[in-house]
């Protein structure tokens, strides 16, 4: 069983989120030919349409995972009802999507807003629903590599389009609109195809009322959770465009935001061959090696992050290639420091998903949204850019430790995963990350030395008992003692 979950682990936290990371590799190549108003019109639309997105499928998709279970001989009849339903959704959904979409376009794209709207309306009526109940059906019935090998595949198809209309073309934020449709239509025939040849699983348009609205019952409660990550995401970038932001600053924020966003892949994709080890710790009550795990997961992440931020003078100007853009360090540093709290918040939600407790969690991640929508409304007016970042990292914090002070985790008398001191040291690493942003590199290099260390014997003498100190000190006795008898 836990072959099947580190190799499925594998297949899904990793081999989809290379192009990702490839994505890095190619902005050396698109930004000379990017201004900040191409990023602020990108990052303006898909912030939108995001934030518009948990309503196409209305929560159903819960209600489809259940079906799968509990009627494994049925559970086909009972999909193509709601197949046929969301489809017919789907026409209403993409309709005002295209009205929200045509008011909303920034005034610098104002003569292509009726393209930008069809191309990203496209992908969405012809193959969203379709998709997602092919993929559903690789994933439910443990069929992980079908779904990775075509991400991956159609993730770098869409990199070289990308490349291709920006670099080659020149077309701006139109080249990255068409990547993204012809990369979405292509994604959505090459997972439709088995859907309706192989499987059979066709829409039935005369479905049964009845078990529509037994299904939405279910559904609909789950959209104020599934819409805290829109919260969390997204809504800076929209608030910034109703207090009339110029598109060129919400572009510079979007680029530093996808920075953060890089790191979240890197961190996910961890997660997922952690997650197991974590899971197999609680089922044996390990909870020493529980500890010691996301110590060791959360020192990684946490080293990473600030030796990424600490840096991003010297790394930056050779990924992006193009001066108007460089002006968003103090921006990346807060930001990528507010992605570094993902492995304690797995430490403490593996927790409640393994004890059943997951019902509470939403209301962390909901109020953390309605915390940052908050704070941006009052403060980007004031404060600009920095306020959305702090924003950020503050909503970030409260959804990674909130979690502490629920029961399902004091429950657990013999763990402590020190929450109070990881909320210390990432505050800490981001004001020093922020000090130390442009002084000489000495200094740099002192400061990574220093943390590297201080979590080094923090760890030892917690979870070794300085047996790691000790053995160092061994072997430096012997080595001098060794060279004074000579």
């Amino acid at each position: 069983m836990y072959k099947i979950i580190f190799k499925n682990s594998a297949i899904y936290g990793i081999l989809p989120q290379l192009p990702k990371i490839g994505a890095l590799f190619v902005l050396p190549l698109t930004t000379p030919f990017l201004s900040a108003v191409d990023f602020g019109v990108v990052g303006t639309v898909s912030s939108y349409t995001y934030a518009t997105s948990v309503f196409n499928l209305l929560g159903l998709e819960a209600v489809i995972q259940i079906a799968f279970f509990h009627y494994p001989k049925q559970y086909k009849w009972l999909w193509r009802q709601l197949y046929g339903f969301i489809t017919l959704w789907s026409i209403i959904y993409i309709a005002l999507l295209a009205v929200l979409l045509y008011n909303i376009i920034p005034p610098e794209a104002h003569e292509q807003r009726w393209e930008i709207v069809f191309i990203k309306v496209l992908p969405l009526l012809l193959f969203v629903p379709s998709e997602f109940f092919a993929i559903s059906y690789y994933v439910l019935n443990q069929k992980a590599l079908p779904v990775a090998s075509r991400s991956l595949i159609l993730g770098f198809i869409s990199l070289f389009f990308n490349y291709y209309f920006i670099a080659h073309l020149k077309m701006g934020y139109m080249g990255w609109f068409l990547a993204d449709m012809i990369a979405g239509c292509i994604t959505g025939f090459v997972f439709c195809l088995p859907l309706y040849t192989k499987w059979k699983l066709t829409p039935i348009f005369n479905f049964k009322w009845r078990l529509i609205k037994k299904s939405l019952k279910i559904a609909l409660p789950l959209i104020p959770h599934n819409y805290s990550a829109y919260m969390l995401d997204s809504s800076d970038r929209v608030i910034m465009e109703r207090v009339g932001m110029t598109t060129a600053n919400i572009g510079r924020y979007s680029l530093a935001y996808n920075f953060g966003k890089y790191v979240e892949t890197v961190t996910l994709a961890a997660g997922q061959a952690v997650g197991p080890l974590l899971l197999q710790n609680i089922k044996k009550k390990n909870w020493r090696d529980y500890e010691k795990l996301v110590f060791y997961f959360q020192s990684l992440v946490l080293f990473a992050c600030f030796t990424l931020a600490l840096w991003i003078p010297q790394w930056l100007p050779l990924l992006v290639r193009n001066n108007e853009l460089l002006d968003i360090q103090t921006l990346m540093v807060v930001i990528i420091l507010s992605y570094s709290y993902r492995p304690i918040f797995n430490g403490c939600n593996q927790i409640a998903y393994y004890y059943e407790k997951s019902n509470v969690l939403w209301r962390i991640t909901f109020v953390a949204g309605i915390i940052n929508i908050i704070l941006n409304l009052i403060f980007i007016p004031i404060y600009g850019l920095a306020a959305a970042a702090i924003s950020t990292f503050l909503a970030f914090m409260f959804v990674a430790f909130a979690g502490f002070t629920f029961k399902f985790y004091k429950d657990v008398k013999d763990l402590n995963l020190k929450p109070l001191f990881w909320l210390l040291m990432i505050c800490a690493s981001l004001g020093a990350a922020l000090i130390l942003l442009n002084v000489h590199f000495y200094w740099k290099i002192a400061s990574n030395i220093f943390m590297l260390l201080l979590l080094f014997f923090i760890s030892d003498r917690t979870y070794e008992k300085g047996s790691l100190v000790n053995k160092i000190k061994l072997f430096f006795i012997k080595n001098y003692f060794s060279k004074n008898k000579k």
